[in-house]
């Protein structure tokens, strides 16, 4: 899978020790949240299959968020918040901002 990267992002996943794997990782298994005019995908711990469950590199990316633009193919930003990552997101409003269109 190929993406886009902001210098923001970039840096962030460096600062986050994630490697382009393991964003292909999140992506692929995460739950989907479309937010604030973007993409964000969440990866929770029933997310994970039940094979990678135990494995440390798995468990490692549980909490993490890749936001993407709604071409699904621009990473604007990622982030980790394991505690308390899912309650911010599903505060953010289901509503684009820009065009005043609600997701479909």
């Amino acid at each position: 899978m190929s993406f886009q990267w902001t210098e923001h992002s970039r840096r962030q996943a460096a600062r986050r020790g994630l490697s382009h794997d393991e964003l292909e990782y999140v992506l692929f298994h995460a739950s989907r949240y479309h937010r604030a005019g973007a993409i964000i995908y969440y990866l929770r711990e029933v997310d994970l299959p039940p094979s990678d469950r135990n494995q440390a590199y798995a468990c490692r990316l549980v909490g993490t968020a890749v936001v993407m633009a709604r071409d699904r193919r621009t990473i604007i930003t990622v982030w980790r918040n394991r505690q308390s990552g899912l309650k911010h997101i599903l505060r953010k409003l289901e509503r684009d901002h820009l065009n005043g269109n609600y997701w479909e």
